[in-house]
């Protein structure tokens, strides 16, 4: 699912609130680097302020975002068109949310050497569907992609060299480990129990704040106590900035596969609770 986020999609997967991550977000026109700060936590070296004013300005006209007043404050709010526009260009995120059928999907194709750019526009597709390379041109997935996929053959022309094949029994074989090589699962399951090492860290910052005003809240002035207060919560801001932005380059790498194919100690849900409190 990895992919270079243009500024249109964080802007739309934030107001989506992509995952159950990030909800609503204060009107930013004239302060559009501030807004992506409080979509994301961070602000992408790429984004530039009259760019991502632009964007929005684009789409509030396109009817993907609207403005909404709430007590007395402005806000932006995804769209049900804006909707239909995240899962066109992510269309893993409403797969994913699927009950699996327990049913497997396998693409097959055969494209000539000199006709690289559709090969690589196919692969390119595979990958937006979630799909995984087991073979150099076989891929698979759990999920039901036909529609979408037969739709993208058919407007390609690619039906002489493209097959669909669903497989309802995997009749030997693990599904786990057949899992495991195809979408190499265990390194991402390491950079989420990482990140989850570094929020347990962020807690204890809180901690750490607390215990300090406190031992030394009987020498410090009350402006010293309060600059005292503030560089810590610099220090915290700019910790949980930095988780924020390595969960989201986890989750567009992540394939979203279903529970029943997961290790048994995945850490990406206990990811997302936790990123969520923060």
């Amino acid at each position: 699912m990895k992919k270079l986020l243009r500024p249109k999609d964080l802007l739309l997967l934030g107001l989506a609130g992509f995952l159950d991550v990030f909800e609503e977000v204060r009107d930013p026109f004239g302060v559009a680097a501030d807004t992506c700060k409080n979509l994301y936590g961070w602000v992408p070296e790429r984004f530039k302020r009259h760019n991502f004013t632009r964007v929005m300005g684009r789409s509030l006209r396109t009817g993907e975002i609207e403005r909404v007043v709430k007590n007395e404050n402005v806000y932006l709010r995804l769209t049900s068109y804006g909707e239909k526009a995240i899962i066109r260009d992510f269309p893993i995120i409403s797969l994913q949310k699927r009950k699996w059928d327990g049913k497997w999907r396998m693409v097959v194709f055969d494209i000539a050497e000199v006709s690289r750019q559709t090969r690589d526009l196919l692969r390119l597709k595979l990958k937006e569907l979630g799909l995984g390379m087991l073979q150099k041109s076989v891929w698979v997935t759990p999920y039901d992609i036909i529609l979408d996929f037969r739709e993208f053959v058919e407007e390609k022309s690619l039906g002489d060299s493209v097959y669909l094949m669903e497989v309802s029994h995997l009749l030997a074989g693990d599904a786990r480990q057949l899992v495991e090589k195809t979408w190499k699962l265990g390194k991402l399951n390491k950079d989420y129990q990482n990140l989850l090492e570094k929020i347990r860290k962020l807690k204890d910052m809180y901690i750490v704040l607390n215990d300090r005003i406190k031992q030394c809240q009987a020498k410090m002035t009350e402006e010293e106590r309060e600059e005292t207060v503030k560089r810590f919560k610099r220090k915290i801001e700019a910790r949980k900035k930095n988780l924020r932005k390595q969960y989201l380059e986890f989750l567009l790498s992540d394939p979203c596969l279903p529970k029943e194919l997961l290790p048994k100690d995945w850490a990406g849900d206990l990811v997302k609770k936790e990123i969520v409190k923060i």
